[in-house]
C-alpha cells in the first residue's frame, strides 16, 4: 500500500480507505487509487483481512448508526414477522453496533418523500424490507442513496438484493418426511396470493414431484380463498392422507368439522411461528425467519461498509434452509 501511495501521490490511509470504497474519499480518488494499485498488481492478502476481522470483533462494539426496518401493519400482526423476524433483524443489528427504526410504509403521515426526508434527517443509509402482505411494488420510494435488502419473495419491483427461505427446499423436505411417514396421497391447498409470494415455488415443487409418484397417489392442488365448503369438497372427493397449507387451510379444515389428526393429518408450512390451532401443536416446516432476517442485516452493513447503494444491477440472493417440527399433527401412518 505504500507503494501504491507513493505512485498516486497520497497517503497510505487514503489508499486503504480507497481501496475499501469508503465514501470519505471522493470517487474520483477511489478510481484514481484502484487504477494505480491494478496497474501495480496489487492484491489483498485474504489471511490478513481475516485476522484485521478477528481482531475487530474481538473489540467492544461501539455504536456505528441506525437502520431502517420498512414493514405494513397488515403483515406485521402476523406472528413470525413482528416476532421471528424482527427478533432477527434486531438482534444482528445490536452485535454489529447499529440501531432499528421501524417504519409503517401503509401509514397515513408515510409518503415516499417524506421517507427520503426521514431517512435523510437521521443520517440512516441502510434499509431492510420486511414481507409485503401480497407480491407487489415499492417503486417510489427512493432508493438511490441507500445500501437496501428484502427479505422473502414478496418485493417485486424494484430487485434489491434478497434474503428468503429457500421454497423448494423446504417444500422438498416437507414432502420426503411425509412420504417416509408413511403419507402417499399429500395434498397441497394454498391461498392464490401466497403462491403469487413463494413465486410458485411450492406448487412447481409438488407438482413436479406428483409427476414421479404413481398416478393413485396425486392429489389435485388447491388454489383459492379456503372456505369450509370448498375445503370439505376437495377432502371428500380426493380423500388427501394429509393436508399441507398454511393457517388458513387449517382453519377451513376445522370449520368444515374435520378432526386433526383424526380424520386427515396437517402440515404447516411456517411452523413454529404460527400459534396453536384447536390447542394442537403442529408438524411442519420452521422456514429459519430469525435466521434470514439476521443475514439481511449482514447484506445491509457489507453495502454500506462497500458504500454500494441504490438498486443493484445484479441482485443477489441468499436463500437459508428450513427444518422440519415433529408436531402432534402428522402421526406415523
Amino acid at each position: 500500500m505504500r507503494m501504491i501511495a507513493f505512485e498516486a501521490g497520497c497517503s497510505v490511509m487514503t489508499v486503504s480507505l480507497a481501496l475499501r470504497n469508503h465514501p470519505r474519499i471522493s470517487a474520483a480518488t477511489r478510481k484514481h487509487v484502484r487504477e494505480v494499485a491494478t496497474r501495480l498488481g496489487y492484491r489483498p492478502n485474504p489471511m490478513v483481512s481475516a485476522l484485521m476481522s478477528h481482531i475487530g470483533s474481538a473489540r467492544p462494539v461501539h455504536y456505528q448508526s441506525n437502520l431502517a426496518f420498512l414493514a405494513y401493519r397488515q403483515s406485521w400482526n402476523q406472528e413470525w414477522i413482528s416476532g421471528d423476524l424482527f427478533t432477527g433483524v434486531r438482534e444482528r443489528a445490536k452485535e454489529l453496533g447499529f440501531l432499528i427504526d421501524e417504519f409503517w410504509l401503509d401509514a397515513e403521515d408515510i409518503s415516499p418523500e417524506r421517507l427520503r426526508k426521514i431517512l435523510h434527517s437521521r443520517n440512516i443509509h441502510g434499509v431492510v424490507v420486511a414481507p409485503l402482505p401480497e407480491s407487489g411494488s415499492l417503486e417510489a420510494i427512493h432508493w438511490n442513496n441507500i445500501s437496501a435488502v428484502a427479505i422473502g419473495n414478496s418485493l417485486v419491483s424494484p430487485r434489491l438484493h434478497c434474503v428468503t427461505h429457500h421454497q423448494f427446499h423446504g417444500m422438498q423436505l416437507v414432502l420426503d418426511t411425509l412420504r417416509k411417514k408413511g403419507y402417499r396421497r399429500i395434498g397441497l391447498a394454498l391461498e392464490g396470493f401466497v403462491d403469487e409470494k413463494v413465486e410458485h415455488t411450492w406448487t412447481s415443487c409438488v407438482t413436479g414431484a406428483q409427476f414421479r409418484w404413481p398416478a393413485k397417489e396425486r392429489v389435485p392442488i388447491l388454489i383459492g380463498n379456503h372456505s369450509a365448503a370448498k375445503m370439505r369438497t376437495w377432502v371428500n372427493r380426493h380423500r388427501p392422507d394429509v393436508v399441507v397449507g398454511i393457517d388458513g387451510a387449517i382453519d377451513a379444515l376445522l370449520q368444515a368439522g374435520f378432526s386433526v389428526p383424526g380424520d386427515v393429518s396437517f402440515a404447516h408450512l411456517s411452523v413454529p411461528s404460527t400459534p396453536p390451532f384447536a390447542n394442537l401443536q403442529l408438524s411442519g416446516l420452521d422456514q429459519n425467519w430469525k435466521i434470514a432476517a439476521a443475514a439481511a442485516v449482514d447484506s445491509v452493513v457489507a453495502q454500506i461498509y462497500r458504500n454500494e447503494q441504490g438498486i443493484p444491477a445484479e441482485p443477489k440472493t441468499i436463500m437459508v434452509e428450513g427444518r422440519w417440527v415433529e408436531g402432534q399433527t402428522t402421526p406415523l401412518r
